[in-house]
């Protein structure tokens, strides 16, 4: 199987998909990214409202897209959920758009 991963701060333009048709593609709602900056209540509504919207979109456009929500062991960290989807999946090949570095300055 080939899986594109889609992380919250991805969600573009799904015409950025089309050359992944053959791919299975996978979103979580992620404990890390609503706690690595105390972020207020409403923004963290809108990063899981936005990644739902985003999901829904995908499906009416015929992509396969397993998501998974806050009710899916959240606390789990991402890299364990994904490795765990991985080997249970028999995954041979991933995609995923580049991801942005954070440069954090304390």
């Amino acid at each position: 199987m080939k899986l594109f991963i889609i992380l919250g701060n991805q969600l573009f333009n799904p015409i950025y998909l089309k050359n992944y048709s053959d791919h299975r593609f996978v979103m979580y709602e992620d404990y890390g990214l609503c706690t690595y900056e105390k972020h207020h209540k409403l923004k963290i509504l809108l990063f899981l409202s936005s990644m739902r919207s985003y999901y829904d979109e995908l499906k009416s456009k015929k992509f396969k897209v397993d998501y998974f929500s806050v009710e899916d062991n959240f606390k789990v960290s991402y890299e364990k959920k994904l490795e765990k989807y991985i080997k249970n999946n028999k995954v041979k090949e991933i995609s995923l758009f580049e991801i942005e570095e954070k440069y954090y300055y304390y």
